[in-house]
């Protein structure tokens, strides 16, 4: 029987050099980690260290010089189609409606999975509107519905709230990865938030400069409520003092780390 581990994310001696015209920049060097199978994964890093790279490795958008990225106990050549990448900055169709904006690209007919998405991510009174009439949560949530649509093994997401207000981004954030971890995926969240990260992943990862690699992981304690902290939500688990540490814990090995790392 296959095990869990054997399941995992898996990074095995992976190396990458990114070339510019001019120059070239390490950002894997014999690079080996495992991503746990079915767990929120957030990783906080310094501006520049390679943690986009990582997520375009993953989804195949970028090619590895050697090594090997395995997934479920495939290769990734084998497991490419059930992965889903949502980057930054999300382009949405100008003259396509949300409804069609999500279902663009989609392979078989899924009309009536598409019509219970829209409904669950909040887009069900926005379906007809086109993407200038749309607020930026508004799009955020067709670019997270357009990536469940393919109802993927693997989700990707590189800093997917950045472009949102900070209340819209607590409130939007908490929001859809709660409907992401309804699906029981497996989820690499690249992020510069600290309380975004502690609040939504059931692991953290800080990494240091490129080359790269994990410097410290952290998981979260557990609540007394028997809740999740995502579930009490970020203003009222500031307020619990085992959450206040875990966030300053965070921040301090961050902190350490970018010193170390001459990024402050």
């Amino acid at each position: 029987m296959t095990t869990t581990k054997e399941n995992d994310l898996i990074f095995e001696n992976i190396n990458f050099v990114y070339k510019e015209k001019f120059s070239s920049k390490i950002i894997f060097k014999d690079f080996n980690y495992k991503i746990k199978k079915g767990k929120f994964t957030s990783i906080i890093g310094p501006s520049g260290s390679g943690k986009t790279s990582l997520l375009k490795l993953i989804s195949g958008l970028v090619k590895f010089d050697s090594g090997q990225i395995k997934f479920e106990n495939k290769s990734l050549k084998d497991v490419i189609k059930h992965i889903t990448l949502v980057q930054q900055s999300i382009s949405l169709m100008p003259w396509l409606n949300v409804s069609q904006n999500i279902s663009l690209g989609q392979i078989t007919d899924k009309k009536y999975y598409l019509d219970k998405l829209i409904k669950d991510v909040g887009l069900e009174k926005f379906k007809e509107y086109y993407p200038h009439q749309l607020s930026g949560g508004l799009v955020q949530r067709v670019a997270i519905a357009r990536a469940l649509l393919f109802e993927p093994k693997l989700l990707l997401l590189d800093e997917p709230f950045a472009a949102l207000d900070n209340l819209s981004r607590e409130m939007i954030s908490t929001e859809l990865v709660s409907i992401i971890k309804k699906k029981s995926m497996t989820v690499v969240m690249v992020t510069h938030s600290v309380e975004e990260a502690a609040l939504l992943s059931d692991e953290v990862l800080v990494t240091g400069m490129a080359p790269i690699k994990i410097e410290k992981s952290f998981i979260p304690p557990k609540n007394k409520t028997g809740l999740s902290w995502q579930q009490i939500g970020l203003r009222k688990s500031l307020q619990n003092k085992d959450f206040q540490n875990y966030i300053k814990l965070i921040r301090d090995t961050s902190y350490k780390v970018f010193k170390k790392e001459n990024v402050i």
